[in-house]
């Protein structure tokens, strides 16, 4: 296993959202975040201690944007009628991480994770269920990356759920003054648009 403690960077593993097929439940937060996310992000099932980062007087620090979901990109639903009976699935953002190596005056490497959840609704049925996950970065007005994948699993018969990981590597952030924005989000429209100011 590989020891990432030492790593010079920053890093976030923060649940957002939690969607039940009835609505959006209240986010909720936690230092530790998710074991399976952690697991893909720093290789260990929590992430480095705080006490180990890089001190603020060190040359290579940065600040590590927090990653904010799209305003209307935190959920999917697919409806086969018109009220809560017809629903068929709703894949839903339910845990982001990210993790910043500094590369000097300012830039860095970054590293983003999103852990995710399908849940079957009363229309739905065993099956291979996906989405377009987009993650974009901007400095400033300048898009540093913007990247889709598909993300998704398959519900065999008699589940009426599964959880999904995806992790966005090689994206590279170069030195600037201006403020990073790390945004993801679900589906179509709204991934360039944040849900919520990024707290400091």
């Amino acid at each position: 296993m590989i020891d990432r403690t030492l790593d010079r960077s920053r890093w976030l593993a923060l649940p957002l959202l939690c969607l039940g097929l009835a609505g959006c439940g209240s986010p909720s937060s936690s230092s530790a975040g998710s074991t399976a996310l952690n697991m893909l992000m720093f290789q260990s099932a929590t992430p480095p201690p705080a006490d180990q980062l890089p001190k603020d007087e060190d040359d290579m620090t940065v600040v590590c944007p927090e990653v904010i979901v799209a305003d209307g990109g935190a959920a999917i639903r697919a409806q086969a009628g018109q009220d809560s009976s017809g629903l068929r699935y709703q894949i839903s953002i339910t845990n982001v991480a990210r993790e910043c190596t500094p590369t000097g005056n300012g830039g860095f490497r970054l590293k983003v994770g999103v852990e995710g959840r399908i849940l079957l609704g009363p229309a739905g049925g065993a099956g291979n269920y996906g989405a377009t996950l987009t993650t974009t970065v901007t400095r400033g007005t300048d898009v540093v990356a913007r990247r889709g994948a598909r993300v998704g699993g398959t519900i065999p018969s008699g589940q009426g759920g599964v959880d999904f990981t995806h992790v966005e590597e090689g994206i590279t952030v170069p030195p600037g003054k201006s403020d990073v924005e790390i945004i993801v989000g679900l589906g179509q429209g709204g991934a360039a648009t944040p849900a919520r100011h990024r707290r400091r």
